[in-house]
């Protein structure tokens, strides 16, 4: 799948990483992601969110990509590389159950823990 670049504009942005989290008390599915453009170098946190909960064939999703510094991109990447099962949302690896980090309602909260700036579109090309 490839995304406009927030910065360039081309269409080169890519997800080079993912972890899929467990579900929580809104979301059906939870993926972290890196996201890095070929053209220009820019690189970017990208989180999905998808629930299937309500009216029967309703879904929605949230895709967004959010700004962040380059150590904390890092820190992350490095974390889903260390996962034995980043495909598998029910790994029990410490790093899932770091990242998988939900309040006392069950929501997951986690990303309100990084260090980030303003989110941009993840646009399909």
């Amino acid at each position: 799948m490839v995304f406009k670049c927030p910065i360039c504009f081309g269409g080169t942005l890519q997800i080079t990483s993912s972890i899929e989290l467990p579900p929580d008390s809104r979301s059906d599915e939870i993926a972290v992601q890196i996201l890095k453009c070929s053209k220009c170098g820019f690189a970017g946190l990208g989180v999905y969110e998808e629930t299937r909960r309500g009216e029967l064939d309703s879904e929605s999703f949230y895709h967004r990509g959010y700004y962040t510094d380059d150590f904390t991109l890092a820190s992350i990447e490095k974390m889903i590389g260390e996962c034995p099962k980043p495909k598998k949302s029910c790994c029990k690896c410490s790093i899932h159950s770091s990242l998988a980090f939900v309040n006392k309602f069950g929501r997951w909260v986690w990303l309100e823990k990084i260090p980030h700036k303003e989110t941009f579109e993840l646009q399909i090309i």
